[in-house]
């Protein structure tokens, strides 16, 4: 055989070799094939919006019949109706491509198995759940631009960020009063698996945040199930009876006036409210606890609109949405933070935005100068639990590494 017979043989058989190694880097429709186990190929995925299982077991190959038996075995363990957007699947199929084993992951921890047993073959199921043990981790570091940006930049989930947010959101609005150089730290809980891989972020256990001479601090606290929340170093509430804003939003658009020029109507006239400028279908939250008392398209030009009332002579209005959330309608009881809404241009706008608007005492006031009403501070017969809860959660949080996830404590 010539040499250049030689090398033409050897290319082709380096091609009939690699390309099915290639194929496994190869992403469809959302699937991965993830590559060869012990006996055959392992293709996985995600449920997408509107998938149900049947779709997934047809578009890898398996028959109806097939697939109807084997959605009928894992109903004996969980109840395939339950199939949650983003929730995980593998399938594992032999050389020749026959089905071996589906596993689905209902959350972090428990996960259903459907293989094919040995004597009939027909498939069988079982409950199964990861063994995992629950530490506490977390990580210091400086503000370069944004929260989100320093954060995420630091290896935070970005839930876990969100969170963080919340929990300052009566003290500090992270879009306007985040500056270079100010720094966090934040702890939290995390199931991790054998290998060390996280299963699940938890609620965050403490938090500070320090800008100029000033630091924010927050510990989570349960009293026995009574009085359950953050509270600062001293024992009080950190989280106001409101909010102080009700979204995340790009920017103002437009302040509370007694005199504004309507960009439609082309006439001045009062703004009684504050437009936040954001993306169209960005989630509204309610400011704080309440009761909906409209939910639903006006006709006075604020479009689909919610109000809240709340306890303290106060409802909160919430207008030119693009949809309202489920169940948020007259008459239910709304959490603060809780979703209700949209953000949309539907009424009389040029754009996307929310006009939000606060009634107090029956007068419209400005939102923005209003004087945030605290929370109750924890009673004296707490204070002693508090305190050593407080320490612990501090030592913890003074001992992480500035810009690097550490492990705190294993629980």
């Amino acid at each position: 055989m010539g040499l250049r017979t030689k090398i033409i043989a050897v290319f082709f058989l380096a091609i009939i070799i690699l390309v099915p190694f290639f194929l496994v880097g190869i992403k469809s429709d959302g699937r991965l094939t993830r590559g060869y186990g012990k006996t055959g190929n392992i293709v996985g995925g995600h449920i997408s919006e509107g998938e149900v299982l049947g779709d997934i077991l047809s578009e890898n190959g398996i028959g109806p019949d097939q697939a109807h038996s084997i959605s009928t075995a894992l109903q004996d363990v969980f109840d395939v109706r339950r199939c949650n957007l983003g929730d995980r699947w593998e399938l594992t199929f032999d050389r020749e491509g026959n089905f071996e084993k589906l596993a689905y992951f209902d959350g972090p921890m428990d996960f259903y198995e459907v293989t094919l047993d040995g004597e009939s073959g027909m498939p069988v199921a079982s409950a199964n759940r990861i063994e995992a043990v629950r530490m506490m981790r977390g990580v210091r570091g400086k503000i370069a631009s944004s929260l989100y940006e320093s954060m995420s930049g630091a290896g935070v989930n970005p839930e876990l960020i969100i969170q963080f947010a919340e929990i300052f959101a009566s003290k500090m609005d992270f879009f306007t009063d985040c500056k270079a150089d100010d720094e966090f730290g934040v702890l939290w809980e995390s199931y991790m698996d054998g290998d060390g891989n996280v299963l699940k972020d938890m609620r965050i256990s403490a938090a500070s945040y320090t800008r100029g001479q000033e630091t924010l601090y927050a510990f989570y606290f349960d009293g026995s199930g009574c009085k359950q929340g953050y509270y600062d170093e001293q024992g009080i509430n950190v989280e106001a009876l409101f909010l102080k804003a009700p979204l995340n939003y790009r920017r103002i658009s437009s302040y509370y006036t007694q005199r504004r020029f309507h960009p439609i109507l082309k006439r001045h006239r009062p703004h009684l409210g504050i437009d936040y400028a954001a993306a169209q279908g960005t989630p509204v939250s309610a400011i704080g606890d309440g009761i909906v008392t409209a939910a639903g398209r006006r006709k006075d030009g604020l479009g689909v609109t919610v109000v809240v009332k709340h306890p303290n002579a106060c409802n909160s209005w919430y207008g030119h949405l693009s949809g309202i959330s489920k169940g948020t309608r007259q008459g239910a009881r709304v959490q603060k933070g809780q979703v209700i809404g949209y953000v949309g241009s539907t009424g009389i706008a040029t754009g996307p935005h929310l006009d939000f608007r606060l009634q107090k005492n029956g007068k419209f006031v400005n939102f923005l100068a209003l004087s945030m009403p605290p929370s109750d501070p924890l009673p004296a017969s707490l204070m002693k639990d508090f305190e050593t809860e407080r320490d612990r959660l501090l030592a913890m949080k003074d001992s992480l590494k500035p810009g690097e996830i550490t492990v705190a404590q294993h629980q």
